[in-house]
């Protein structure tokens, strides 16, 4: 039982990277690619930390940084693949284009 859980993990695992996103518990979408991970109120350093380690960490400090940490907006992202989510409206979109709702990355951040 304990290897057909494993198993599914890793499909389930391999089947998010593929798709470019991570998502690694209900409030929290990572992207290894983008080098960041978000929650409800946007972009966060610490789950960036958590989950993909201490260098994304200190590259996204890096890119805040170099934006300024007062004109850095953490509230509307776009992560690889073009999935583009706004916590002011909590919402998040395929891409930012067509603004087509994705439901599995809104419910993942903010529970609709």
């Amino acid at each position: 039982m304990k290897n057909l859980i494993f198993i599914s993990l890793l499909t389930l695992t391999a089947a998010s990277q593929a798709a470019g996103l991570e998502y690694y518990k209900a409030g929290a979408i990572c992207d290894r690619t983008s080098g960041f991970c978000a929650d409800f109120m946007g972009v966060s350093v610490a789950l960036t930390k958590l989950y993909l380690g201490d260098k994304a960490e200190q590259k996204l400090m890096a890119e805040i940084n170099k934006v300024g940490i007062q004109d850095f907006d953490a509230t509307t992202f776009t992560m690889r693949g073009g999935l583009t989510c706004d916590t002011k409206v909590k919402t998040c979109w395929t891409n930012r284009y067509d603004k087509k709702v994705d439901a599995k990355a809104t419910k993942t951040l903010f529970g609709q």
